[in-house]
């Protein structure tokens, strides 16, 4: 009576209150054991409760385990419970979020059923209805037809075109505007270059940047008016391939094909190599923005060509040779961009291009028959509205299957105009010289889009950095090119001024490095300062191109031409020369026969011989 079990795991000591003193029970244990062995005889009170402390021991033992499993279980207890509590509030929050977000989603939902159903009830003669569309967006009278413009919270405008009022016209006036601000900036811009005698497209560009976001900032749906310049580089690739001669292609194959692979490989890793010793480049982002300068402005070479009327020159079959096979190299890169950027393997790549390249080979193959045929059909009809709507429309159904095919709408075009070639020269040649005024319209669009991307304040703040890939892409090209031309196009009679010429038209940045830099960056393959320098680079490289084309041409020919010329003159002199004591040699010889003819007659007399 009146034993506590201790409730920890230590051995214990028993006491035991018995005859008003204290016994040490736990000492004495031993003992009593042998005491039992010993003395079998009738047990007295001391042994009695020794046994007595051998068992409260043993229940101490069974107590204590039992209180310890009590504990440990406490224990779990205790952590499952507060991990029970902690999922709950997760939970909670969980749906808590999940409700308000399904709340959101009803009103958003609810938002756009009302504006849907208001803006389909909407009466341009009504006021309370746009009363209530104004608790949503806001509705606005614009011009002088009334015509009602919906604006966003973002103040982005749409006209209300309505199906019940199919009759109404609805006309964004803003879109004619800007158009109408873009012809008239070319047209004034090109009349000032042409009487200051600069390029044409160099008032192009001036002008597409003065009334651009960088200075005036005259247009404001720059999307949508760059979007339709761009017919320009189709139309303009499409009237090069009309023109375009597959025999001259033929003639120098060897500069295309070898010469254009050589130089894109030679800038990729020039570029490589130099983009990593001095910018830190690493080798992939080196290569990509290589691949990037390689590229040449076929738009604003072939527009130089055309002014200059030296497009089947030797030297223009082969710069448009070059051209070519820079378009399709464009092309394969824009195809496996996505690829490359998704680690994908080279076998996977090569049954890309290996199918796109079959895909487009049926195409021209049946487009071959068909395209002639159709001509003729049209031809037929006796109308020049009609062919020149189908010429359209043969160049815009190849642009878009290649578009899809090649991610490249521009090497498109240029198959197009090369079958339209296929068909016969007085129905090709009807069909181009309809097809010139809607060419030189849109293509004057297109280099004053690209003056607008032109913004001053950037290119003052990266001057040094644009003007070191401008300079350096005009000196890489320029020293590449020369050798490749000479030595490749020998059998075409190409001479040093030849080769030097081509190298200095095409050593600019193409208008196209701004499609393949957006990818390259939306890739990875560029950081965000590398991007932006390499499209100021391309604008500025665009902006002088043909200053700089213009000056260097002078100075080839005249420096090339005038010792070319006193070469000749030379050559010229030596074979006079020789002409002159080559007749003298005959006219002794012809006064010698005749005086011994005379002097046979004469008996040999000799005044007769002399």
């Amino acid at each position: 009576d009146g034993i506590r079990p201790p409730l920890s795991s230590q051995p214990h000591t028993i006491h035991v209150m018995s005859i008003g003193r204290s016994i040490d029970l736990s000492n004495e244990t031993n003992a009593v054991i042998a005491m039992e062995k010993t003395q079998p005889e009738k047990m007295t009170l001391r042994e009695e409760l020794l046994v007595l402390e051998r068992g409260l021991l043993e229940k101490q033992k069974e107590i204590v385990k039992l209180l310890t499993d009590m504990n440990e279980r406490d224990v779990k207890i205790n952590y499952l419970h507060r991990e029970n509590l902690k999922m709950t509030h997760l939970l909670g929050s969980y749906k808590s979020v999940l409700r308000k977000a399904r709340e959101e989603k009803k009103i958003e939902m609810g938002k756009e059923t009302n504006l849907t159903k208001q803006i389909d009830q909407v009466k341009y003669s009504e006021d309370k209805t746009e009363k209530k569309v104004e608790q949503v967006v806001r509705i606005t009278k614009k011009g002088q037809t009334d015509t009602k413009v919906l604006v966003d919270s973002e103040k982005n405008e749409y006209i209300l075109s309505l199906p019940n009022q199919a009759s109404s016209q609805a006309i964004d006036e803003t879109l004619l505007i800007d158009i109408g601000i873009l012809v008239i900036a070319s047209a004034v811009s090109g009349v000032i270059a042409s009487a200051l005698g600069q390029p044409i497209l160099l008032g192009y560009l001036i002008g597409g940047s003065l009334i651009g976001p960088g200075c005036f900032g005259l247009i404001q749906q720059f999307v949508q008016v760059e979007t339709l310049a761009q017919l320009g580089a189709t139309f303009l690739l499409f009237g090069l391939g009309v023109e375009f001669s597959v025999t001259n292609l033929v003639r120098c194959w060897r500069v295309a094909i070898i010469g254009g692979i050589m130089q894109i490989l030679f800038v990729i890793s020039m570029s490589s190599l130099l983009g990593y010793l001095f910018a830190g480049l690493p080798p992939t982002s080196g290569a990509f923005l290589g691949s990037v300068l390689a590229m040449s402005s076929t738009t604003m070479v072939i527009k130089g060509l055309m002014e200059t009327n030296e497009m089947n020159t030797p030297s223009g079959q082969v710069q448009v040779g070059i051209l070519v096979m820079q378009d399709i190299a464009l092309a394969v890169m824009l195809s496996v961009l996505p690829v490359m950027s998704s680690s994908g393997s080279i076998q996977s790549m090569v049954l890309i291009l290996g199918g796109k390249i079959l895909g487009m080979s049926l195409v021209v193959i049946v487009s071959r028959k068909i395209w002639p045929l159709s001509l003729a059909i049209l031809q037929q009809r006796k109308s020049h509205d009609l062919l020149l709507l189908g010429v359209v429309s043969l160049c815009v159904v190849m642009t878009m299957i290649t578009e899809e095919v090649l991610n490249s709408a521009e090497v498109g075009a240029f198959i197009a105009g090369m079958l339209i070639n296929t068909a016969p020269k007085d129905l090709a040649t009807k069909a181009l010289h309809l097809f010139e005024p809607v060419r030189d319209i849109f293509s004057a669009l297109f280099f004053s889009s690209i003056g607008m991307v032109i913004n001053p304040s950037f290119l003052m703040s990266e001057a040094q950095s644009i003007a070191i890939m401008v300079g350096g892409t005009l000196v890489l090209k320029g020293l590449v090119l020369t050798p490749i031309i000479l030595y490749l196009g020998a059998d075409l009679g190409v001479d040093l001024e030849v080769s030097a010429s081509g190298a200095v038209a095409l050593a600019n940045i193409g208008e196209f490095a701004f499609v393949l830099a957006n990818e390259g960056f939306n890739l990875g393959f560029l950081d965000r300062q590398t991007y932006k320098v390499l499209l100021g680079s391309a604008a500025v490289s665009l902006l002088l191109s043909p200053v700089v084309n213009s000056g260097l041409q002078r100075i080839i020919k005249s420096w090339l031409g005038s010792s070319r010329r006193r070469s000749a003159s030379d050559g010229s002199s030596s074979a006079m020369m020789k002409k002159t004591s080559s007749s003298t040699e005959d006219g002794k010889h012809d006064a010698r026969v005749v005086g011994a003819g005379a002097g046979a007659t004469s008996n040999g007399d000799p005044k007769h011989e002399a």
